[in-house]
C-alpha cells in the first residue's frame, strides 16, 4: 500500500497490485488493463509492472490488451519495458511460457 503512495518508487498513479499466487489473479490481471489501470503482478521476489495502452478496435476484436511490461526485482526497476499483448487468460499464458 505504501508503494502506491510513494512517488520515489516510480509506480504510476492509481496502480493496482495483484498477488500472483491467488486463483482470482487471472481475472483481475485481465480486467485492470482493459479498464486502463496500470497493474503490478507481485511474486515473492519480483514484480511485473503492466502499463496498458489505449485499446484499438483490432485489439478488442482479437481479445487483446496492448501493454508495456517492466520487470522489477527487489524494488529496482529495469531500465527498459517490453511491448506485449495480453490475452484473456494472462496468468495461464505466463505459466505456459515459463514452462516452455
Amino acid at each position: 500500500m505504501a508503494a502506491s503512495m510513494n512517488d520515489d518508487l516510480g509506480y504510476p498513479d492509481e496502480v493496482e497490485f495483484i498477488p500472483g499466487d491467488q486463483e482470482w489473479a487471472d481475472d483481475v490481471l485481465w480486467r485492470s488493463p482493459t479498464e486502463g489501470r496500470p497493474t503490478v503482478l507481485v511474486s515473492e521476489d519480483a514484480e511485473l509492472l503492466l502499463v496498458p495502452h489505449r485499446r484499438t478496435l483490432i485489439d478488442r476484436l482479437h481479445g487483446h490488451v496492448a501493454v508495456n511490461v517492466a520487470h522489477r526485482t527487489h524494488g529496482h526497476a529495469a531500465p527498459l519495458a517490453t511491448a506485449s499483448r495480453l490475452g484473456r487468460h494472462p496468468m495461464r499464458q505466463m505459466r505456459e511460457l515459463a514452462h516452455a
